[in-house]
């Protein structure tokens, strides 16, 4: 082979490689969509695929995570879990040259909650509030705050929501959980940061989180504020 096409198989190669990758993400993303669709009915949801554009949020206190980023709601699917309206969906969002997809469920019900992101604690996470702070803490509890990082605009409110119970009940939570937790109005989210939820495991994602959610939305800090 002359130099003339050892040059051209340099410059084609990365391109068809490049191509293939975006292909590959096409199908692989189409095939998504239509298995999560055929799952959505066997846990009792409608799918609603891009019909449904995200969450309103309380202006005054977005989600730390629907805040900072301006991404994309894909995947879509409404539900209930008791007493609780419920929706699951993908959001992709970009992070400097990364981009990140992660699936989220969202619980409702007719109760403010106190604005908060919860996250697990990891080791930067103790030497950053060691020096600013601003973690949430409980002394009666240091098994929640050593797992995790609690911050909030309104303390106050915060913990009174997380009462003893709620408290325990995060504790023991396994710990290969890793929830991600935050509210916005009547709004609570839960999800695993950068990890989308495959068809198989839909049931049991739901189940989880909703188990999560139902304890917060009983929490006696909710239920009877000024108890």
């Amino acid at each position: 082979m002359n130099s003339n096409g050892t040059s051209l198989l340099w410059i084609l190669g990365p391109i068809a490689l490049f191509v293939a990758v975006i292909i590959w993400g096409i199908l692989n993303a189409r095939k998504r969509t239509q298995d999560l669709a055929a799952t959505a009915p066997q846990i009792g949801f409608t799918f609603m695929g891009d019909t449904w554009h995200g969450p309103v949020l309380n202006p005054q206190h977005k989600t730390c995570l629907l805040q900072r980023t301006r991404g994309s709601f894909k995947n879509a699917m409404v539900g209930s879990a008791g007493n609780l309206q419920a929706i699951i969906f993908d959001y992709t969002y970009r992070m400097g040259k990364s981009t990140v997809t992660q699936t989220l469920a969202c619980f409702s019900e007719k109760l403010q909650l106190p604005p908060f992101a919860l996250k697990p604690e990891g080791v930067f996470d103790r030497i950053g509030d060691a020096i600013v702070h601003t973690d949430i803490n409980f002394d009666s509890h240091p098994g929640f705050s050593r797992r995790y990082g609690l911050k909030s605009p309104e303390e106050a409110g915060t913990r009174r929501l997380f009462s003893p119970g709620l408290l325990s009940y995060m504790e023991q939570i396994p710990s290969e959980g890793n929830w991600n937790i935050e509210t916005s109005g009547t709004n609570l989210f839960i999800y695993r940061a950068g990890r989308t939820v495959s068809p198989t495991d839909l049931s049991t994602f739901f189940h989880e989180t909703s188990s999560v959610a139902t304890t917060v939305f009983n929490s006696d800090g909710l239920k009877n504020p000024v108890g």
